[in-house]
């Protein structure tokens, strides 16, 4: 694929490499940007910002993976305490948490409380994954404003498609 068109589509704005002008085609002079192929100072104003919840290291290491997508999603923090939690929260304006219930100080539904009450005009989208995946704590993570409720024992995969679903749905 020519570097023309990988550039174009890899950037989200670009509909096709063909429809943006060259300098030759009477497009933008040299030394000129052309928005939709090469600056991607925009990237930094959509860039969504994650916020991840766990107490055990290597659960919250493999969910920054999970969670981290090139250009469009950044883990900014995160937190193994509510503590830690509130205060990225107050922090960083954030788009997506990935938030455990039982923590190693306090619990995840303070932090839920508060991701909720700041929601402003870009409310978070607010993702409970536990390990107690009981009814009463499915009822109580609703009612303090989550989302979603997925167990950690079989929804851990369902976290990729979910960030996919809440990327296209922030795009349209």
């Amino acid at each position: 694929m020519p570097e023309r068109d990988r550039i174009a589509a890899a950037s989200r704005h670009a509909t096709s490499a063909a429809q943006v002008p060259s300098p030759r085609d009477g497009g933008p002079p040299q030394g000129r940007v052309r928005p939709t192929e090469y600056d991607t100072s925009h990237l930094a104003e959509e860039m969504m910002n994650a916020l991840v919840v766990e107490d055990s290291p290597q659960i919250a290491e493999r969910l920054v993976e999970l969670v981290s997508v090139p250009d469009r999603v950044e883990v900014v923090a995160t937190a193994a305490t509510e503590d830690e939690a509130l205060a990225a929260c107050d922090r960083y304006a954030i788009g997506l948490a990935i938030v455990d219930l039982q923590l190693a100080q306090g619990t995840g539904f303070g932090v839920i409380r508060r991701l909720r009450a700041a929601a402003g005009a870009s409310p978070a989208c607010i993702v409970v994954l536990t390990n107690h995946a009981v009814p009463a704590l499915k009822v109580a993570a609703f009612e303090a404003g989550a989302d979603y409720f997925l167990d950690k024992s079989k929804d851990f995969a369902t976290i990729p498609r979910l960030v996919g679903e809440l990327l296209n749905t922030r795009e349209s």
